[in-house]
């Protein structure tokens, strides 16, 4: 009676698993603090406390749609946190689904039907559902409130390759155009909303040709009237960026010019960048929210030479797993399509994040699952069954320890600053955290470290200008507002006004 009611509603009852395990990992975080960006995004955004639609399309055009929702959080709860959270956890949720739903569509497609894991399609869908849900990287997409800008483009990109990929399926049987067609239109509409949450949805019409040759194409003719429309959308975000100019573009123009870029500084860097994603994937530990990363000049490196070759090597191993192995390599080649634009050679500031791996997660979860039905030839169903499900504890105990460290502004720095001692801003962020607590000599030592390993850090000397107000040195606090002014920072006028009140000068 159990095993057939169980038979009768696993889609509803697996649902509630994921739900409930979500909830379970992440109901330590439903109260953690702002973070980092928050502050210019979020809690700083005149832009959305007005509501504007206007004023939110010149904050940020390429992500408008993003930023409309955390108008909606400001809407019904301020700067109430927990609003932020629920929302987040809900869009994570979700893509989990997606995962399980896409998973289950990949089986019904033409090419990959009649594959021998065919049968052990359901099990396949809910373990890489589980696993992209669970796993610890994604809580710098979960848990940080403004990376839902992460998690919210991986929404909408499994969306529209979802009703894509299942519009198509019905077209190539017997299903009537109109309902084929019903799919496709959602899958573009999802797109379109899609490229203005976040610039690296860009590779969606690319992921959409690679699922036609994994998945559809059966025989040597390629159709692509289906994926010219989203070739076209490929157009959206650089001609919104073009004719708005914000100061996204701005700083992507100056970063250009910067030495992490120089004889293609960041490219180089990335072949590093991307082993230790992978690395990451499969051994979680040491996670870092700002790593302390070493820019690599040239390819004749020992390490990066090493990186070139590994990831060389697996796409080789991709390629000719295409035949046999099919579900393996498009998990291989989705996760380094879904970094292409991070990962590559456009240079951005910081040069890894593990927030760009929400999306990747997915080709990951996907290859892992399928790797051991594979490994073991779908003859110890009980020992997969097993294996894998040890694997999603062990992530989602990772996970809530992971989440621990969120809990407020100190944690997270002082996590970071255990992590990276040699990098500047975690000590500047470690200080300013001391500072809220008002232990300012503590802040003042995270400062002085700052400056020694940065020297022109206008940051750290305008921080340390605070704590020194606050602790009523004030000829100390006006010799760092100088300097912060001389290296280009513009300080608050309510603060110079404080400070010259409280020292009775007129600097």
């Amino acid at each position: 009676m159990l095993i057939k009611f169980f038979k009768q509603h696993y889609k509803l009852l697996f649902i509630l698993l994921l739900l409930l395990l979500g909830i379970a990992i992440y109901s330590n975080t439903f109260s953690s603090s702002f973070h980092f960006d928050d502050g210019n995004y979020i809690t700083d955004n005149i832009a959305i406390r007005i509501m504007w639609l206007k004023g939110l399309w010149d904050f940020f055009p390429s992500r408008f749609i993003t930023f409309l929702t955390f108008a909606i959080n400001y809407q019904f709860s301020k700067l109430d946190v927990f609003g932020y959270h629920i929302f987040n956890f809900a869009i994570h949720f979700g893509s989990a689904i997606l995962v399980w739903w896409f998973t289950n569509i990949i089986f019904t497609t033409p090419a990959i039907k009649k594959n021998e894991l065919s049968r052990f399609s359901r099990l396949i869908a809910a373990f890489t559902a589980l696993i992209f849900l669970s796993h610890p990287l994604q809580t710098e997409s979960v848990t940080y409130i403004w990376q839902r800008c992460s998690s919210l483009s991986g929404l909408f990109y499994l969306f529209s390759l979802c009703f894509y990929l299942k519009g198509r399926v019905l077209q190539t049987g017997d299903s009537p155009v109109s309902k084929w067609k019903v799919f496709y239109c959602l899958s573009l509409i999802s797109a379109s909303i899609g490229m203005f949450t976040k610039e690296n949805f860009v590779t969606l019409p690319l992921m959409i040709i690679l699922c036609e040759f994994y998945f559809i194409k059966v025989n040597k003719h390629f159709s692509w009237k289906h994926i010219v429309p989203f070739l076209v959308l490929l157009l959206i975000i650089p001609l919104v960026l073009f004719f708005t100019k914000p100061e996204t573009v701005k700083a992507l123009q100056e970063l250009a010019h910067q030495p992490i870029n120089a004889g293609g500084s960041y490219f180089l860097t990335q072949l590093n960048v991307l082993a230790t994603y992978i690395r990451l994937l499969f051994v979680p530990v040491n996670q870092n929210l700002d790593y302390d990363y070493p820019i690599v000049k040239s390819l004749i490196n020992p390490a990066t030479l090493a990186s070139f070759f590994f990831l060389a090597a697996i796409i080789i191993v991709a390629i000719r797993m295409f035949s046999r192995y099919k579900l393996l390599s498009f998990g291989i080649f989705w996760f380094f399509l879904t970094l292409l634009p991070e990962s590559s050679i456009i240079p951005i500031e910081d040069v890894i994040f593990e927030h760009r791996l929400y999306l990747p997660l997915f080709g990951y979860s996907l290859f892992l699952v399928s790797g051991l039905f594979y490994l073991f030839k779908c003859k110890k169903i009980r020992l997969i069954i097993t294996v894998l499900s040890l694997i999603a504890i062990a992530y989602s105990i990772m996970t809530y320890e992971r989440n621990k460290v969120w809990k407020d502004e100190f944690t997270l720095w002082n996590d970071a600053v255990k992590k990276s001692p040699r990098k500047a801003r975690p000590h500047i962020n470690r200080g300013m955290a001391y500072g809220i607590k008002e232990e300012y000599d503590r802040a003042i030592a995270d400062f002085d470290k700052a400056i020694e390993i940065k020297p022109n850090s206008a940051e750290a000397y305008y921080n340390r200008a605070v704590a020194y107000k606050e602790k009523g040195d004030y000829t100390r606090a006006w010799q760092d507002i100088h300097k912060a002014e001389s290296l280009g920072f513009k300080a608050r006028p309510n603060f110079l006004d404080k400070l010259r009140s409280a020292s009775g000068r007129e600097d």
